[in-house]
């Protein structure tokens, strides 16, 4: 779940920098990190290189379609079936083997039909599907791995530290990729990328933890997402709240990123849409810090009233565009983007039992992932039919009313956090034991 942060009344404690980077001192946690680094890395780059790849043997919308579209379905088709998956198996094993093997191999593949000009688009749907359906998996597997190698105390940094590497990556990854692309070829920036997946696999052979017994799991993977699902619905707060994610990330993604360079188009152009674009990049840089000292009790008016404000480039698109003020916005917006997340991982890693949370955070992320191409879909023909600065304002205007009744229910409403966060008073960072606990992780 995608969400941000603004807290009434929060409190604020000191935090150093030692304190932030102290997760690092934790050797488990320190592999495990350097490992999604290095994946995150090799996933950023070959977005650009696989579309390349598709131009080259067939220069049309139409056959890049399939291919995106191809790792997305299995994405949300077999979400929630990775998590019970994840939930069963020890996690580091399910990212080892899903490095290894259908990641590394079906990218290997793909970068050598491509290098041998033997690469047809049947092909590069098939690879993508696999793709998806390792994505699929680790998911629900990642998600459920910070519980279990940092002590409470050290999660907020962890999350955080997690949060922040990523957006780097993910923004500086597609320019990178553009150097292997353009100088030696789309097959070599895929070979890098299958590359990265078994270094990964190789750092997250480190990690060592023991493995948690799992002595209530059923006969079946069905059988431990049944399970899973029931006591989704017995907390009272996962469903409602994701379902709330649903309709804030479809209305994100189809009035933000399709309508949103449709109207750049004829205001303030391409350059004046990366412009303003960046901001939230700068947002997120300067916010993510500012988290750090944030102490969150109440994490689903964090969720929600950060979602709301997510909103903000809705409300100038819909209005007067600007290249400055639509930049303020994506940087109030960037600011905002690092909470609902790390509000909701605190809380679930407070509230859900170990042996339940890949499959708590894999009902999450299917609602979170559905969303998207729900939005991407549906804004075209609403934007046809009422325009495209209605629309904007409108999306605008439901954000506030989902917002209003997801507070109104009590078990989302009156949810606090209890457990300790960075920052706390008297945590002591200087000499980080490893976590002696009953993990899942071999």
């Amino acid at each position: 779940m995608r969400r941000l942060e603004t807290l009434p009344g929060p409190t604020v404690s000191p935090v150093s920098l030692r304190e932030h980077a102290s997760p690092l001192r934790v050797a488990n946690f320190r592999y495990f990190f350097v490992g999604e680094v290095v994946n995150t890395a090799g996933s950023s780059m070959s977005g650009i290189a696989l579309a390349f790849a598709v131009l080259r043997i067939d220069d049309s919308a139409t056959a890049l379609g399939p291919v995106v579209a191809a790792s997305t379905v299995p994405m949300v088709a077999f979400m929630l079936i990775g998590g019970a998956l994840a939930d069963r198996l020890p996690r580091a094993l399910v990212l080892r083997g899903c490095n290894l093997g259908p990641g590394a191999s079906s990218r290997a593949i793909v970068a050598t039909l491509v290098l041998t000009d033997l690469a047809e688009i049947w092909h590069l749907v098939g690879l993508s599907f696999i793709t998806g359906t390792v994505f699929a998996v680790s998911y629900p597997a990642f998600h459920g791995m910070v519980p279990i190698l940092l002590p409470p105390e050290e999660r907020k940094s962890g999350f955080l530290l997690i949060d922040q590497s990523d957006a780097l990556l993910r923004i500086g990854g597609p320019v990178l990729s553009g150097i292997p692309v353009a100088t030696v070829g789309a097959g070599w920036a895929l070979a890098i990328d299958a590359a990265t997946y078994v270094v990964a696999a190789a750092f997250l052979g480190l990690v060592r933890l023991p493995f948690g017994e799992r002595p209530e799991r059923r006969t079946s993977v069905i059988g431990d997402f049944v399970v899973g699902w029931a006591f989704a619905r017995q907390l009272g707060w996962v469903i409602p709240a994701s379902c709330c994610a649903l309709v804030f990330n479809a209305l994100i993604s189809g009035s933000i990123y399709v309508l949103g360079p449709v109207i750049a188009d004829d205001t303030i152009g391409s350059r004046g849409w990366g412009l303003a674009v960046s901001g939230r990049a700068v947002g997120l840089f300067v916010g993510t810090p500012v988290l750090v000292k944030i102490t969150i009790r109440r994490p689903m008016w964090v969720i929600m009233i950060g979602f709301a404000v997510m909103s903000t480039p809705m409300l100038l698109l819909g209005t007067r565009v600007n290249t400055a003020a639509l930049a303020v916005a994506f940087f109030i917006a960037g600011a905002a983007v690092s909470a609902p997340g790390l509000a909701w991982n605190l809380t679930v890693q407070e509230k859900v039992p170990e042996q339940m949370l890949s499959r708590i955070m894999a009902i999450d992320g299917f609602f979170s992932f559905v969303a998207m191409p729900i939005g991407q879909v549906l804004v075209g023909p609403f934007s046809a039919q009422f325009g495209i600065r209605a629309v904007e304002l409108g999306s605008v205007a439901l954000c506030v009313p989902v917002m209003v009744v997801a507070l109104s229910v009590p078990a989302i409403r009156d949810l606090r956090l209890v457990g300790p966060q960075p920052g706390s008073p008297g945590q002591d960072s200087t000499d980080v034991e490893e976590p002696e606990r009953a993990g899942d992780v071999t």
